[in-house]
């Protein structure tokens, strides 16, 4: 994969971020918004202060970012519509994505747009961060998260699938191979051990 960084200069990341950093953030990010289709408009704007707000902070002191206010007053269907939209066409590429070694569709069109810029971390480590910029669509800002998340780390989606009963994305190669997430195979007649165990390693982890 080859793009190139319309940008004037790199952004310089703090010590403490690096490529696995920002991914993480992007992806977390990313994979939050996609429970929007019960959201209302304090969830969208906690995301949009919140989560999203922590992944596109790198590119702050290069990008003019747009102000993250309580969305301006809307209709509560206007907003479900937009939310439900944006959702299934983001949904409807990551599925294409899963089906095709993990090729995220619209990676290439992100970065050419500049909704992803080139940064580099403490070490001199190229990293890809995403962009806040004014007037950007919702979905073209979830599409950067998601574009910067897998340019940063390709091989993840390699393991990337949908769960065939609830639509959660799944980044683990062996639920992949089952099509399905941890609390679906819960409730499936046999768990694969492994599955099982990492599982509860999960559940472990949050108490």
């Amino acid at each position: 994969m080859t793009f190139t960084d319309r940008g004037s200069a790199q952004i310089a990341l703090g010590d403490d971020h690096t490529v696995e950093t920002v991914s993480t953030e992007c992806r977390q990010a990313a994979t939050a918004f996609m429970s929007c289709v019960t959201w209302d408009k304090l969830d969208l704007a906690f995301w949009l202060t919140g989560p999203y707000a922590r992944a596109v902070r790198h590119a702050r002191r290069l990008e003019r970012v747009a102000t993250l206010e309580t969305p301006p007053a809307v209709e509560e269907r206007a907003l479900a519509e937009l939310l439900t939209s944006v959702h299934d066409e983001l949904l409807a590429a990551l599925i294409v994505a899963s089906q095709h070694d993990g090729a995220l569709p619209f990676a290439d069109e992100v970065a050419l747009l500049a909704h992803v810029r080139k940064a580099v971390d403490a070490d001199g480590v190229p990293v890809w961060v995403p962009v806040d910029l004014p007037r950007m669509r919702l979905v073209d800002r979830v599409r950067a998260l998601f574009a910067a998340d897998y340019l940063n780390a390709p091989d993840a989606y390699l393991d990337l699938s949908v769960c065939g009963r609830c639509n959660t994305l799944v980044f683990d190669g062996a639920l992949k191979r089952l099509g399905r997430c941890v609390a679906h195979m819960r409730n499936s007649v046999i768990v694969p051990r492994g599955v099982a165990e990492a599982g509860e390693a999960d559940e472990a982890g949050v108490a």
